[in-house]
């Protein structure tokens, strides 16, 4: 494996068809853990930049998005604390279900689907002012592709046979996790978004 833009892009291209043989590319590679840890913290970086960089193009009213959403700075923190728990969660649940994979499989797991929806989100941005129904279905396709990714690098991290059941687990811990995050959303003082219908 190379580390040159036209290669990791190719990566990125073949992720979508062979999943697996791009997740045993990457986890052949034995990459030190704090170069592991210090990749996560560059996607939580260029994903908070981002962050700003749609919040300054497409305002939103801080008064609904709470004092958490509305900061980039502690919009950062609570996506770096994401990724690090989602890390530690594909590393313990799978080995809790008898898998075999390792905490560093888990990591790169995490900075390589966080880098292509990094991508996915930036190209979203820019599409939504030429193309604003094509930026939708990209935005649409990046959350497939979220799962896709998740769920084959799962499968083949830790030995499983059935990427469809892994697919059915994950999605049972995410809805969980996303009824704990609100319930901590709400404490944070994040409120619901209210649609007003129109006239």
């Amino acid at each position: 494996m190379r580390f040159e833009p036209g290669y990791l892009f190719g990566m990125a291209l073949q992720t979508v068809p062979e999943p697996r043989k791009v997740a045993r590319d990457l986890f052949d590679l034995n990459l030190p853990r704090e170069v592991l840890w210090t990749a996560l913290m560059l996607v939580v970086v260029l994903n908070a930049g981002l962050g700003v960089i749609a919040g300054m193009m497409f305002p939103l009213d801080p008064r609904q998005m709470g004092t958490v959403l509305a900061s980039p700075v502690l919009l950062g923190m609570v996506e770096a604390a994401f990724m690090f728990g989602l890390s530690w969660a594909i590393y313990l649940i799978g080995r809790m279900f008898g898998g075999q994979g390792s905490l560093s499989d888990a990591i790169i797991t995490v900075v390589w689907m966080e880098a292509i929806f990094l991508a996915l989100q930036a190209l979203t941005l820019i599409l939504t002012f030429f193309a604003p129904s094509l930026a939708a279905i990209t935005m649409v396709a990046s959350v497939f592709l979220f799962f896709w990714i998740l769920s084959h690098f799962v499968t083949e991290s830790h030995g499983f046979n059935s990427a469809g059941l892994v697919f059915t687990a994950i999605l049972g811990f995410m809805i969980i996790a996303v009824f704990a995050l609100s319930f901590i959303l709400i404490l944070l003082g994040v409120e619901p978004v209210q649609i007003t219908p129109p006239n």
